[in-house]
């Protein structure tokens, strides 16, 4: 017999502090240099992944 899985509403509770301290070390990213024109054949090109953890840092909610 099949079991019907159905939506759970739940909850996530992370501390302020471990929040601050997530935004410092993304703050003090020690960021590489970039293949000139690499695209992506090396990984995420390196403006993507600075506005992925701008995002992060200073946006998300």
């Amino acid at each position: 017999m099949k079991e019907i899985l159905t939506e759970q509403p739940f909850s996530v509770h992370v501390s302020q502090r471990a929040l601050d301290d997530l935004g410092e070390r993304l703050a003090r990213t020690r960021w590489p240099d970039e293949v000139d024109g690499a695209g992506w054949d090396y990984g995420v090109p390196l403006a993507h992944m600075k506005d992925l953890v701008s995002y992060w840092r200073d946006r998300f909610d």
